[in-house]
């Protein structure tokens, strides 16, 4: 039977790929983002990647900037969203305000109940 999908196993999932990506051992990113003991900083990627725990937000944090990429990505609610953010993340700040009115553009709703935060 598979595994439901939970925000743990989520971001787990986008890390490994993430990881394996870059070529890089579980105590490789350990090492990259300051875990000082590679066999326990190995575990605990692992565990991160399996869903078993959720790392702190500064981990998290290490982990994005290590693999190059935004935290908020690993916590997409659907492969979809995850891939806009990446795809929006890469672009320059001029043309990520012009991607956002374009899907805007593209809701039902618009602008309606958004919160501007300029």
């Amino acid at each position: 039977m598979p595994q439901p999908k939970t925000p743990a196993t989520v971001y787990g999932k986008r890390l490994r790929s993430a990881r394996v990506a870059k070529g890089w051992t579980q105590a490789q990113l350990a090492e990259r983002i300051g875990m000082v003991d590679s066999v326990s900083g190995a575990t605990r990627v692992s565990r991160y990647e399996t869903g078993t725990h959720d790392p702190d937000p500064a981990t998290a944090e290490a982990l994005a900037e290590a693999l190059g990429l935004p935290v908020a990505y690993f916590h997409a609610t659907s492969d979809v969203l995850a891939e806009i953010i990446l795809v929006v993340s890469q672009l320059p700040a001029s043309k990520q305000r012009a991607a956002l009115e374009r899907i805007r553009e593209l809701s039902p709703k618009k602008k309606e109940g958004m919160t501007q935060w300029d």
